[in-house]
């Protein structure tokens, strides 16, 4: 019932958002040809940015379970090492709090109890969760579990092994933020580009020429309208493959660059297009 309550919102904001897009081209572009841009962009943000807020909040929430994952384990090995019995020690894990990992643990420590297996339990938290570090992780404990092996041992590796991925993640994220500063400027720069030609470049282009022999006689008009639009899509998909670019630079995840690119895209267009309209206008 809830993703299908999600599904349903994310549905609704993207007709909501069509509905804003079609009746600004239909009725107000031509009656307000300033606000236009900002009709379309407000109309786009509609459509886009709560489902993508969803949809981002499901894999920051996954992160999350990651990151808890790997204090869980920890905890899990030290009450083990101290000689409590496997699931005395999830009974202790599960009087914390791991915030997003909680009811996980929750769950597992209440199916231990009630006599489902250890490996069992965790198998289907990996299931639930559909994270790839943390499947790996379940499956050598799993094995581990299932040969006799000493189970604090292999969660103490784990851990280890986990705790040094995420600081790896993270000193990666934190070198490479000068050049998540450089691809802003590089699009900021192409914007300015694309604005100046729109402003001095076009408008030669575009003017009707008289013809010195015969002065009646003047060329087609170039659409400007074409140009503009033109430049339009190239901010559009500059920014969008420009964001993802940056998000995968910077944390490693496509999924992490949809933000990027909406920034990139929003700023953008509604830089683009107001300014080129108040040059219209006073032009």
């Amino acid at each position: 019932m809830e993703i299908d309550k999600t599904i349903a919102l994310e549905v609704l904001f993207v007709l909501l958002g069509l509905v804003i897009l079609i009746s600004n081209f239909l009725f107000l572009a031509a009656v307000a040809p300033l606000l236009s841009p900002v009709i379309n962009m407000i109309g786009a943000l509609v459509a886009i940015v709560p489902p993508f807020f969803i949809f981002y909040e499901k894999y920051m929430r996954s992160k999350e379970i990651e990151e808890e994952f790997i204090i869980f384990i920890t905890d899990l090995t030290e009450s083990i090492d101290s000689g409590m019995t496997l699931p005395l020690a999830l009974k202790h894990a599960a009087q914390k709090d791991y915030r997003s990992l909680t009811p996980y643990v929750k769950e597992i420590e209440s199916k231990v109890e009630w006599g489902v297996p250890f490996e069992k339990a965790l198998a289907i938290f990996a299931d639930k969760v559909k994270s790839k570090p943390i499947k790996r992780s379940v499956g050598t404990i799993i094995e581990t579990y299932k040969v006799g092996g000493k189970i604090s041992d292999t969660l103490k590796a784990i851990g280890q092994s986990l705790i040094e991925i995420h600081k790896i993640k993270q000193e990666r994220s934190t070198s490479v933020q000068s050049q998540v500063v450089t691809s802003y400027l590089i699009y900021f720069v192409f914007i300015f580009i694309l604005l100046i030609l729109q402003v001095f470049l076009i408008p030669a282009l575009t003017k009707t020429t008289v013809s010195p022999l015969e002065s009646e006689t003047t060329q087609p008009e170039m659409p400007s309208e074409l140009f503009t639009q033109t430049f339009v899509n190239f901010i559009i998909i500059q920014g969008f493959f420009a964001g993802l670019a940056t998000g995968k630079m910077a944390e490693g995840s496509l999924v992490a660059g949809f933000k990027h690119s909406l920034v990139l895209i929003v700023i953008g267009y509604t830089f683009f297009s107001i300014f080129g309209q108040l040059h219209i206008s006073i032009f």
